[in-house]
């Protein structure tokens, strides 16, 4: 009897700081296409209706808080849909890996979400202090996530979705989840929470470049979210955190 071939398994691809990058920039171009998008079905729209008006020339009127928020919501469906091909194609071995080299999507004790309550009320505290210490003015926040939290009706309920229910699991799968794993595989974990919290607040640079307290802020959950993931070695207390302190805010425009 001849021996039966030997297969070798194909080899697993190993996360480094490169493919951290490449993710964080994805997403940001994948948010950015989600805009491009949204708008296009807008002016598609626009031309379809003038045409059935009878119109020679499209209105040249600008897209509403309607198109904004359809633009905030495709740009996270977008990148949510770049985070999960990306992560199976690169740390699909380490998704359930609680060590800070994997992903750590896994479940947690239930003191993991407990305190992932309490750190979004006393985050929320701290926003209020700094709010009460430092006014913003809202004359200079302009940014999309300012104008759909201040807007109402169709605008409103889905930007509530998006900051509450699709931004926290997308972020902290990105941010806390692959990203941190690869950047942990090549220079450490104090370089890992340094560099992907860092990320982290640059993404929200639009809505805070007015009022530099709320880099403090988007800074200091970021801080906990990581904080969270290492201890209870999961990522879904920070998903919870992140959930909580963004409906909270959200609750008190």
């Amino acid at each position: 009897m001849t021996p039966d071939p030997v297969v070798t398994a194909p080899r697993a691809r190993s996360l480094n700081a490169w493919h951290a990058l490449w993710l964080v920039l994805g997403y940001v171009v994948a948010q950015f296409l989600g805009s491009v998008l949204a708008g296009m079905v807008w002016g598609f729209g626009q031309g379809f209706e003038a045409a059935l008006e009878g119109a020679r020339t499209v209105m040249h009127s600008k897209p509403g808080l309607e198109v904004l928020a359809w633009s905030v919501a495709a740009g996270l469906i977008l990148g949510g849909a770049w985070a999960v091909y990306f992560g199976g194609r690169y740390a699909g071995s380490a998704l359930r890996n609680p060590e800070p080299v994997g992903v750590a999507w896994r479940r947690a004790a239930f003191r993991g979400y407990a305190l992932a309550v309490l750190l979004a009320v006393l985050l929320l505290l701290l926003a209020i202090l700094l709010e009460q210490m430092y006014p913003p003015d809202f004359t200079r926040l302009t940014g999309p996530a300012e104008q759909l939290a201040r807007s109402s009706g169709l605008p409103y309920a889905v930007f509530l979705v998006c900051v509450v229910f699709i931004a926290p699991p997308v972020e902290e799968y990105i941010f806390r989840g692959v990203a941190f794993a690869a950047v942990t595989r090549s220079f450490g974990v104090p370089a890992a929470v340094l560099l992907t919290t860092l990320a982290f607040v640059l993404l929200h640079y639009a809505d805070k470049i007015h009022y530099w307290p709320g880099f403090l802020l988007v800074g200091a959950l970021g801080l906990a979210a990581v904080g969270l993931r290492l201890r209870y070695q999961s990522l879904w207390p920070g998903i919870a955190l992140h959930c909580c302190y963004n409906g909270m805010v959200l609750a008190l425009h």
